[in-house]
């Protein structure tokens, strides 16, 4: 019933600014993941540490935090809809919801966007079921980015039941392999 509600409201908020072009997208130079050592892109944030807490609004303006998701596994993955790595990560990402939410795994997108109708736009275009949250705050400048020490998006943790980092990687086929491993 929830589930319905939400996508009537997305609906909604999507045909209020049909036709309307983003604004204020932060544009980086992106080079393809496969031309880098990604290693200088990973956040020190080790596994076994603590994951910080934050909270966000969700696209509903609801307040969520991670602690929320405590006593299960959950997938956070840092991305926007203008970061062309992260949309091109978007169907392996359905694929991973579709495997392992039945199997009790959260998953928790936290949108750097700054235009939220743009990134209920996008969710509503690319069928993507799982809780997105957004402060509309740039991914450079946002408090969540510096506190999970960021470098490049997408990036993808998994957070265990008891809120410590079990895996970051920046890729979903990678992140396949961490569930696998994490969720038996």
């Amino acid at each position: 019933m929830k589930r319905n509600a939400l996508l009537i409201l997305m609906i909604m908020l999507v045909a209020a600014g049909c036709g309307k072009k983003q604004k204020n997208v932060e544009t980086v130079p992106e080079p393809a993941a496969e031309e880098v050592d990604m290693s200088q892109y990973m956040p020190s944030l080790a596994v076994g540490a603590e994951a910080p807490d934050f909270e966000a609004p969700n696209i509903l303006d609801e307040a969520v935090k991670l602690s929320d998701f405590r006593g299960s596994f959950v997938v956070v993955d840092f991305w926007a809809t203008w970061c062309k790595d992260c949309r091109a990560e978007v169907p392996a990402m359905k694929q991973l919801y579709d495997k392992f939410a039945p199997r009790g795994v959260q998953f928790l997108g936290v949108s750097f966007d700054t235009d939220r109708e743009s990134l209920v736009s996008y969710c509503i275009e690319n069928d993507i079921a799982w809780l997105q949250v957004c402060n509309g705050i740039k991914w450079k400048e946002n408090p969540i980015s510096t506190a999970f020490d960021l470098h490049w998006i997408p990036t993808m943790f998994l957070i265990d039941p008891d809120g410590k980092v079990a895996g970051v990687c920046f890729t979903a086929d990678k992140l396949e392999k961490i569930l696998a491993e994490a969720v038996k």
